[in-house]
């Protein structure tokens, strides 16, 4: 009876054991595929949402690469556009103006529009010149302008652009960097999904980038060089531009004298038309008025009415 017991206690002993073994195995079995299977997800190609989430945070990267603004600005150097303004009373038109396009040719200059205006009279003319030269030339350019007539009037001005500039510039660095991150991305995408997300987003940021660009370039441009623009007289501006009495009489007359030179061309044009007018209407109303004449029926005389006779003679 006891042997049978110890029997039976072992067998139930050696099935515990055996369960234990198939459990222990099959969690081990377990944790090993959601280990392979997390490898496989960390080692396979990386989904949509992780192209665009490393595409988006390039620009953050980007920015907070860029160096400060006060860091910036002292490695560029101050940025200014400059201008000038000249009237000028001069002899002959003509001749200033070839002076000036020398003088423009002489400093590494262009002439950017030229517009000269010739009176009825050889001392109305006046006309208008803008050349365009290097900015570090200005000055010495103002100078020899200066010397083709009488200064009637000078104006210079300087713009400060170092912060646009610097930003621009700032921003085109960022925008290249991650256009360039954006082209890497595209190279490592193993799905049409993730290739077509990325090309938008390149799409988007090469536009950008193309904007910034021109913008830096335009800033460049306005300040490597500078304008200059001449108005040029043979009258004395003063006295043109002055108020007062006789210019305010000498205006009054040359608008009278303009708008009795219109009236009479508008005369001119017009009386041919009136003249081939007056020679079909006079004839056609005088045959009508003389048709309606004859249609008017003739009037018979009135009749007197008859006196009282006379008396007879008894």
């Amino acid at each position: 009876m006891k042997a049978r017991f110890t029997s039976a206690r072992w067998g139930r002993r050696a099935t515990s054991a055996v369960l234990a073994g198939l459990l222990t195995v099959g969690a081990l079995t377990a944790c090993g595929g959601s280990s392979d299977d997390s490898a496989t997800a960390d080692s396979g190609g990386a989904p949509a949402a992780q192209y665009d989430a490393a595409a988006k945070s390039g620009g953050d990267a980007d920015r907070a690469s860029v160096v400060s603004p006060e860091s910036a600005r002292a490695s560029v150097g101050q940025k200014l556009v400059r201008r000038a303004n000249l009237n000028l009373k001069v002899d002959s038109l003509t001749g200033a103006a070839q002076r000036i396009r020398a003088i423009a040719a002489q400093q590494g200059g262009v002439v950017v529009t030229e517009e000269l205006y010739s009176g009825e009279q050889a001392h109305d003319t006046s006309g208008t010149m803008t050349i365009n030269v290097p900015a570090t030339s200005l000055d010495a350019t103002i100078a020899l302008i200066e010397k083709v007539g009488d200064v009637q009037f000078r104006n210079t001005s300087s713009e400060d652009v170092t912060a646009a500039y610097v930003d621009t510039e700032a921003r085109v660095k960022s925008m290249t960097a991650s256009v360039q991150r954006i082209r890497d991305l595209i190279a490592k995408a193993s799905t049409v999904n993730d290739l077509v997300a990325l090309e938008n987003e390149l799409s988007q940021r090469q536009a950008e980038l193309d904007s910034l660009t021109a913008q830096l370039t335009n800033l460049k441009d306005q300040v490597a060089e500078s304008p200059i623009t001449i108005s040029l007289s043979t009258d004395d501006f003063e006295a043109v531009t002055a108020p007062g009495f006789l210019s305010g009489l000498k205006s009054g007359w040359s608008a009278f004298v303009t708008s009795l030179s219109v009236l009479v061309t508008v005369l001119g044009a017009v009386l041919p038309f009136v003249a081939a007018l007056a020679l079909v209407l006079v004839p056609l109303l005088w045959w009508l008025r003389r048709r309606r004449a004859g249609r008017l029926p003739l009037v018979a005389p009135v009749a007197q009415p008859a006196g009282p006779a006379p008396p007879s003679a008894g």
